[in-house]
């Protein structure tokens, strides 16, 4: 409630923003500088390769992998509540036709059920109101036989580090799966709320402890 409460009472189109510019260009060099593709060239396999492809990147960020799947050939959406980041995407794309989306992450579900071969989360996920409204979200997003692919760290990621307020809320989730504010899944969830969907092919990385990574089919 008080995550929905804040959603509704900042919003993005009529001037709010949550990543201040001076952020905002300052993570992007970081991103643009380290691309990692390796997590595109194992989708491409997913896929049949990316050209023609209608791809979202839902939470897109700084934009660097809207880009690089562009590169491929694909139609990207870029989705991502931040106007700063999305000046950035602007001004770094090399003149691919991507399109641009901006809200929160559950205002996706605007641009279309069924709309996506790929559906693209990354390090973003907790930023969700709800992790299981979300995995559906993004279920419902995907055509039938889509992909989506979903990388978040889970809540053993810093967790000492944590002040106790923080403690308190990733607690409160992972014990009842209400969200005050932004916190971590705990270690198992996102599978878990994968498997109890209609799909064809799921693969889970649980590779780093501190961190959940999952590609999925979605049933024909």
């Amino acid at each position: 409630m008080i995550n929905w409460l804040h959603a509704v009472t900042h919003r993005p189109e009529q001037g709010w923003d949550p990543v201040p510019a001076e952020h905002a260009v300052h993570y992007a060099q970081g991103q643009w500088e380290v691309l990692d593709e390796a997590p595109l060239q194992e989708l491409e396999d997913w896929l049949g390769g990316f050209a023609g492809k209608d791809v979202l990147d839902l939470g897109g960020g700084p934009g660097q992998f809207t880009v690089a799947m562009a590169r491929r050939g694909a139609r990207v959406t870029w989705h991502d509540v931040s106007a700063n980041y999305r000046e950035i995407v602007r001004a770094r794309n090399p003149g691919y036709a991507i399109r641009d989306s901006l809200g929160y992450l559950e205002d996706a579900i605007r641009l279309g059920e069924s709309a996506f071969d790929l559906v693209f989360n990354r390090i973003c996920f907790n930023y969700s109101r709800s992790d299981r409204h979300f995995v559906q979200m993004i279920w419902k997003l995907l055509k039938p036989g889509g992909v989506g692919y979903v990388d978040t760290n889970n809540a053993l990621f810093h967790f000492d580090e944590l002040a106790l307020g923080a403690r308190l809320r990733t607690w409160l989730n992972t014990g009842t799966g209400w969200k005050i504010g932004h916190p971590f899944p705990p270690h198992g969830r996102l599978a878990r709320l994968v498997l109890a969907l209609p799909t064809e092919r799921v693969v889970v990385d649980y590779s780093r402890a501190t961190n959940d990574r999952i590609i999925f089919r979605k049933a024909r």
